[in-house]
């Protein structure tokens, strides 16, 4: 009976994701924005440099936090699919420490892109998610990444924002046997204590 209940819950675990990797907005205020919203061009592009940016990457290779990491997007075009909501191509999101060696790549076929018009979140959010890089454990499949945007400023033909990210894993099948292992012997373990 309990290896039935352990097995239902190691199950269960595998379809659950985990953080692989998240950072808390480094920019601080509006003044030094992390997103820009072209609407004339109907663009949409992101990138931060500067110091500040401390990426926490638990699902990653070593679980290293990253001080002063760095990350780019590819340009990305929007369609507009109505006010406020638009739906982008392909794009990448490259990630990097802060002497440029890369940490992970997120690619993905198609985003959505919903504007806050001024009185609610902002969010960027992908589909059809592959990760890799050097920090990427063999075998794991990215679920979702959303980037939170926030102080936005319209200034002319574009809208900037500062912005926080958070993304989500599911694990290789492996790390999901050796915990269902643990549990077992943990189970075990009891019955005999």
């Amino acid at each position: 009976m309990t290896a039935l209940v352990l097995g239902s819950a190691v199950a269960a675990m595998a379809d659950n994701s985990v953080t692989f990797a998240t950072f808390a907005d480094p920019s601080g205020n509006a003044h030094n924005p992390v997103f820009v919203h072209d609407r004339g061009a109907k663009t949409l592009s992101g990138a931060w440099g500067n110091a500040g940016l401390t990426l926490i990457a638990p699902g990653a290779v070593g679980a290293p936090t990253v001080t002063n990491a760095k990350f780019n997007t590819t340009t990305l075009a929007l369609t507009q699919v109505i006010p406020g909501l638009f739906a982008t191509g392909p794009g990448s999101i490259s990630f990097s420490d802060s002497s440029n060696n890369p940490l992970f790549t997120i690619s993905f076929d198609s985003a959505t892109f919903v504007e806050g018009l001024g009185a609610g979140a902002s969010t960027l959010r992908g589909q059809n998610i592959t990760l890799s890089g050097p920090l990427v454990p063999p075998g794991t499949t990215m679920t979702q990444f959303n980037f939170a945007l926030a102080n936005q400023t319209n200034v002319a033909n574009t809208t900037t924002y500062t912005a926080s990210f958070t993304s989500s894993a599911v694990p290789e099948p492996a790390t999901m046997v050796a915990l269902g292992a643990g549990l077992l012997a943990l189970a075990r373990r009891r019955r005999q204590a």
